[in-house]
């Protein structure tokens, strides 16, 4: 017998008399379905933002990320403007940079726009896109 052979033996010797392996959990120890509902409930009013807020909020962290990999935030940058512009974006649009952070284009309020999701797809990092599908966030959000 191995060396490897008697360690294993001893291994499943050991974890057969306690009850399983320890990564496993002992048997038994799953929650059951009306623990997890109880649980779910408990948790429910503890979010203080919703998913819509969570994503918007994601999605602006993401793009200051490209951003700063850029070097396309300046000083005169508003962050908490842009992620308001972000948190209101309609439903069908996406925020859009008229001049494309990797074309040069700079991470700031003046730069952004909202663009119908189709058209900001096709538009890529060119600067090609039709203007009129295009809204300024200037017009939804009064600051």
């Amino acid at each position: 017998m191995t060396k490897n052979e008697k360690i294993s033996n001893s291994l499943k010797k050991y974890y057969a008399e306690r009850g399983g392996s320890p990564k496993k959990g002992k048997p038994g120890a799953k929650h059951t379905s009306e623990s997890r509902k109880k649980i779910g409930q408990a948790l429910k009013g503890t979010r203080r933002t919703t998913e819509k807020q969570r994503k918007a909020r994601n999605k602006a962290n993401v793009y200051a990320w490209r951003a700063r990999k850029y070097n396309a935030v300046v000083e005169t940058s508003d962050m908490e403007l842009i992620k308001l512009i972000y948190e209101h974006c309609p439903d069908g649009y996406h925020v859009d940079h008229v001049v494309a952070l990797a074309s040069g284009g700079l991470h700031h309020q003046d730069n952004l726009q909202y663009l119908e999701v189709s058209e900001n797809c096709r538009k890529g990092k060119g600067s090609n896109f039709d203007d009129s599908k295009a809204l300024s966030w200037k017009d939804l959000i009064r600051v």
